[in-house]
């Protein structure tokens, strides 16, 4: 299985259009027969589509390169190169297109689409030349080359709930709480390495997505490995915070925030879950508690969904 990926670069490169053609039609009482090179064909723009097939940017970190084809050469008897094929490539729903510091796409939804290099226009034949005082041009235009551009992809899943905490929150434990998910569940700090997903269905049948990022250090940095911008939609960051760490709960809480809220959206609340206790043992700085045999999940679910449901 391929490591979680939500940020590439990549190299696109649109294909150049077909040159014109140089040629004269052979024809009796014609000078030189009369020109009739046809123009090249359009090259082929490299196209980006949101796929529901597609989870991750993964597959990127080997694909860097994507050339669409360039447009065939103009002929004799006028007639026009083929034009190009486009180049479709698939990404996940939710990939962001940044090209020179600026974002030209937002690829929210499964079929939206944004073309990322357009390809060159074909050139010209010497039958586009031909006039009254120039019947036999030799004159033609070459093909222009095709857009180019390094670009990178960022991924933003559409999250609706997202477990935080420091290492060894029970985040992974609550995740399986909740939804249902099989996530792995370590005894030794940092054992999640890879962002884990479960289903969270409200009254109505809606599903909403919750995920567990790898997230933070002990110090409250960030892990290289983190994945934090996958907070940015988030309405609701579920803060695990385990009432078996002897460090104060308030100064975890405090260092967490401090590198979290420059992430959040504007519009995400904060829940405050004390993991490791049972509902009625609930600590004043908690909103919710759930305990390790799964006491208190169905409490924390409704909450979470009530938070979710005030947010349509």
């Amino acid at each position: 299985m391929s490591p979680f990926t939500g940020t590439v670069r990549v190299r696109v490169q649109a294909g150049h259009g077909g040159d014109g053609a140089l040629s004269f039609r052979r024809e009796a009482h014609t000078p030189r027969g009369g020109p009739d090179g046809g123009g090249g064909g359009r090259g082929g723009s490299v196209v980006m589509m949101a796929d529901d097939g597609v989870t991750d940017l993964s597959r990127f970190r080997h694909a860097v390169h994507h050339r669409a084809a360039s447009g065939a050469g103009g002929a004799g008897r006028s007639r026009r190169g083929r034009a190009g094929e486009d180049l479709l490539v698939a990404v996940p729903p939710g990939t962001r297109v940044v090209r020179d510091g600026h974002v030209i796409a937002d690829l929210r939804a499964a079929g939206d689409r944004v073309e990322v290099a357009r390809g060159g226009e074909g050139g010209a034949g010497n039958r586009a030349f031909r006039s009254s005082t120039n019947r036999a041009p030799r004159r033609t235009v070459p093909g222009a080359p095709g857009d180019a551009a390094w670009l990178t992809l960022e991924l933003r899943l559409p999250v609706d709930v997202v477990l935080v905490g420091l290492p060894n929150a029970g985040k992974s434990t609550t995740l399986n709480a909740i939804t249902g998910a099989a996530a792995p569940v370590e005894a030794h700090p940092q054992s999640t390495r890879e962002p884990a997903f479960g289903p969270l269905e409200d009254d109505d049948g809606n599903l909403h997505l919750v995920a567990d990022l790898p997230g933070l250090a002990a110090d409250g940095s960030p892990r290289p490995d983190g994945h934090l911008e996958q907070i940015e939609r988030a309405s609701v960051l579920l803060h695990c915070v385990a009432l078996a760490d002897p460090e104060p709960a308030e100064e975890r809480i405090a260092r967490a925030r401090e590198t979290l809220r420059p992430l959040q959206g504007p519009k995400s609340r904060e829940i405050v879950l004390a993991t490791g206790c049972r509902p009625e043992e609930r600590p004043r700085w908690a909103h919710a508690a759930l305990a390790a045999d799964g006491a208190g999940a169905e409490a924390v679910r409704e909450l979470v969904l009530a938070e979710l449901g005030g947010r349509r």
